[in-house]
C-alpha cells in the first residue's frame, strides 16, 4: 500500500478530528485546572495563606485557556503584588548569586546581595505587613545559606590571594584587601573580630613587603609602595598604622647608617625622598623628619668647623653635599671667602691647581682690597690678584719676567707707589756678571704696565723721585757707570751718566773743600822737583797717586784745606794741595 493510497482524503479528515479531540481535550484539562486554581485561590486567600493563594492566582493568570474571573484574579494578583515581588525577587537573586559565585564575580555577587538587602528592608520591616511572608518566601529559597556559602567562598578566596601576594613588591593590585572589607561583618563573626582579623592581616602583609624592599636597599620603591598603601587605605577609609609606623623604622634605618658610614650624599637623597614622601602622606609630625632636621644641622656644623679649621674643600664638599637639603649658597660663599684669604693664590687664575704658581707673594689689608696676590707661573710670567672690599676679585696678567730663571726675589715695593690703591711689584734678578735685573710693575685697573727696568750693582731712590743706578748696564760695554732715570710719561727713563767727580775750575776749588772734584789742568814738576798744577795762571800742588802723566789732562780728588809752597817760574808761591784719587777721564 502506497502513501497515496493511504492519504486519501476520508483518512485525512479522520486524522484531524483525532487531533482536534487532542486540543479540545488539552484545552478542557486547562480550564478545569484554571477554575480549580482560581477557587483553590479563593480559598487560601479566605484562610489568611496569602504566599499560597498568589501562587494559585499567579497559575491561574498564566492560563490563557479560558476567560474566567479575569477581574478577580487581577485585582487578587494586585493586592497581592508585593508577595510576587518578594517570591520572583528571591528567585532571579538565587540564580544571579549561583553563577557569580561559579564565575568568582565578586562585584556581580555585591550587587546581587545589595539587591536582596534592598528588597529586605523594603519588604521586612519589624511589624510591617509583609515581614512574615518575607521571612517564609526566603527560607523557602534557602537564599540565605547560600550567599553565606558564597560569602565564605570569596572570603577564603580573598585572603589566599593576599597571603600569596605577601612576596610581590606591587602594592596596585590589592583589590582582594577591598573586597576582604566589603563583606559584611557577620561572616568573621561580628564587627570588632572583622576589624581583628582584618588588620592582623594586612598588617603582616603590607611590613612583609615593605620590609623586604628595605632589605633589597630599595628605598624609593619602599617610600613609593607605602605612598600607594596609604592612598589605596584612605580612599577605602581605612587606617592602617603600621604602614607609616613600618616606613619610618626602616626610614631611620637607611639614615642613621649612612650617617655613620659618612655617606652624606646617600643621607641627603634619602633624606629628600622622605621629606616628599612625608608631604605627600600628609604627615604632621615624624621621628624620621625629626631626624633629618637633626642631623643635617650637625653636619651643617661639622661643615663650619671643618672651614675654621682651615679643611676648607672639605667643608664645601660637606656644604655642596647637603645643599639639597638645605640652601647652603651663603655658607659655601663664606668658605670660599675665608680660602681665598687664607690661601691668596686660589685669587690667580687657575690657582685652585697645586704647585701651578712660584714665587707667590701676598699682604691684606693694603692698596684698597681685603687681600692682593702674585705670582709667576712655569713660564715665568707675572700674574696679579686682588679681592675687593665687596669681595670681588680682580685679576692681571702681566709678562715674563727678564731673567725669571734667576730670579732672586719678588716682592711689592710701597716706595714706588703713585697712588696707595695702585701696588708696585719688584722682581731683582741676579745676573752672571754680579749685576741685578731690576724690573717694577705698576699694577693698575686696566693692567699691568712696567714702571722700570735696569740693570747695575744697586739702585736707590732720590728725594726728587729719580733713581741712581750704580755700576748700571746701558748696552754701552762701559763697566762703572752711575746712571740717572726720571719718570717720564708714567714710567722710568734714562737720563743721563752721574759723574762722580763734577768738573769744576781750579778758581773754584777752595769753595769745595772735602768734595770730590775733576780739574782740568797741565800737569808737571816745579822748580823743586814737586807735582803741580796749573790752570788759567792758578797753581796747585798736587799729592797722591800721580803716575808719570803731564801736560793736559783731568784729575779727580779732594781739596782737604791744605797749603804750601811751590817754586814757579814767577817766584816762589802758597798754594792749595790737591790730593789726586784719579788721572784721566
Amino acid at each position: 500500500m502506497t502513501i497515496k493510497q493511504i492519504l486519501t482524503l476520508r483518512n485525512i479528515m479522520i486524522i484531524l478530528c483525532i487531533f482536534m479531540f487532542v486540543l479540545l481535550g488539552e484545552k478542557i484539562f486547562l480550564i478545569a485546572d484554571k477554575i480549580k486554581a482560581v477557587q483553590a485561590g479563593d480559598r487560601l486567600y479566605a484562610a489568611g495563606d496569602l504566599i499560597a493563594a498568589e501562587d494559585q492566582f499567579r497559575q491561574a493568570a498564566a492560563n490563557l485557556s479560558i476567560h474566567y474571573k479575569e477581574e478577580s484574579i487581577a485585582s487578587r494578583l494586585t493586592e497581592l503584588a508585593p508577595i510576587t515581588t518578594i517570591r520572583s525577587t528571591l528567585s532571579t537573586l538565587v540564580l544571579s548569586a549561583r553563577a557569580q559565585a561559579a564565575t568568582k564575580d565578586f562585584t556581580g555577587f555585591m550587587s546581587s546581595y545589595e539587591a536582596l538587602l534592598n528588597l529586605k528592608t523594603t519588604y521586612m520591616k519589624p511589624g510591617g505587613p509583609y515581614e512574615a511572608y518575607y521571612r517564609q518566601l526566603s527560607a523557602a529559597s534557602g537564599i540565605s545559606d547560600q550567599f553565606t556559602a558564597y560569602f565564605k567562598q570569596f572570603k577564603q578566596q580573598f585572603l589566599t590571594e593576599l597571603a600569596e601576594s605577601q612576596t610581590s613588591v606591587d602594592t596596585n593590585e590589592d583589590s582582594f584587601k577591598w573586597n576582604l572589607l566589603l563583606i559584611p561583618d557577620a561572616y568573621y563573626g561580628a564587627a570588632d573580630s572583622k576589624a581583628e582579623q582584618l588588620a592582623t592581616k594586612f598588617m603582616a602583609h603590607d611590613t612583609a613587603k615593605l620590609k623586604t624592599l628595605a632589605a633589597a636597599g630599595s628605598f624609593a620603591p619602599m617610600l613609593d609602595s607605602a605612598l600607594t598603601l596609604m592612598n589605596n587605605y584612605n580612599s577605602h577609609n581605612y587606617k592602617a598604622p603600621w604602614v607609616k609606623e613600618q616606613t619610618e623604622s626602616s626610614g631611620k634605618i637607611f639614615l642613621n647608617k649612612d650617617v655613620d658610614s659618612d655617606a652624606i650624599t646617600a643621607f641627603a637623597g634619602h633624606a629628600v625622598a622622605y621629606r616628599k614622601f612625608a608631604s605627600l602622606s600628609g604627615f604632621t609630625s615624624s621621628k624620621v623628619l625629626t631626624l633629618i632636621d637633626k642631623n643635617t644641622a650637625k653636619l651643617v656644623k661639622s661643615a663650619g668647623k671643618l672651614a675654621k679649621a682651615g679643611q676648607y674643600a672639605a667643608s664645601i664638599q660637606l656644604y655642596g653635599e647637603l645643599a639639597p637639603l638645605q640652601d647652603t649658597a651663603q655658607e659655601v660663599a663664606a668658605t670660599r671667602l675665608a680660602w681665598n684669604i687664607a690661601e691668596p693664590v686660589r685669587l690667580l687664575p687657575g690657582g685652585e691647581e697645586q704647585d701651578k704658581y712660584t714665587n707667590i707673594i701676598s699682604t691684606r689689608g693694603q692698596y684698597g682690597a681685603k687681600v692682593v696676590v702674585a705670582g709667576t707661573d712655569s713660564s715665568g710670567r707675572l700674574y696679579y690678584g686682588a679681592m675687593n672690599n665687596d669681595n670681588s676679585v680682580v685679576t692681571l696678567t702681566g709678562d715674563i719676567l727678564p731673567g725669571f730663571e734667576q730670579l732672586h726675589s719678588l716682592s711689592f715695593d710701597d716706595q714706588f707707589m703713585s697712588s696707595t690703591e695702585v701696588p708696585v711689584i719688584l722682581a731683582e734678578a741676579v745676573r752672571a756678571d754680579g749685576r741685578n735685573i731690576y724690573t717694577a710693575y705698576e699694577l693698575q685697573s686696566q693692567g699691568i704696565s712696567v714702571l722700570f727696568s735696569l740693570t747695575g750693582a744697586s739702585y736707590e731712590l732720590q728725594p726728587d723721585d729719580s733713581i741712581i743706578v750704580t755700576n748700571a748696564d746701558l748696552g754701552d760695554g762701559v763697566d762703572d757707570q752711575t746712571a740717572l732715570y726720571r719718570k717720564l710719561d708714567g714710567a722710568y727713563q734714562f737720563v743721563e751718566i752721574v759723574q762722580e767727580y763734577p768738573v769744576i775750575t781750579m778758581s773754584e776749588l777752595e769753595y769745595h773743600p772735602f768734595e770730590n772734584v775733576s780739574l782740568n789742568c797741565d800737569i808737571g814738576v816745579d822748580l823743586n822737583g814737586k807735582w803741580v798744577a796749573s790752570s788759567g795762571g792758578n797753581y796747585l800742588s798736587l799729592q797722591g797717586d800721580i803716575g808719570s802723566v803731564t801736560g793736559s789732562t783731568v784729575i779727580s780728588g779732594q781739596f782737604q784745606n791744605g797749603y804750601e809752597f811751590i817754586m814757579t817760574d814767577i817766584g816762589e808761591q802758597y798754594v792749595p794741595v790737591f790730593v789726586v784719587d784719579k788721572v784721566g777721564s
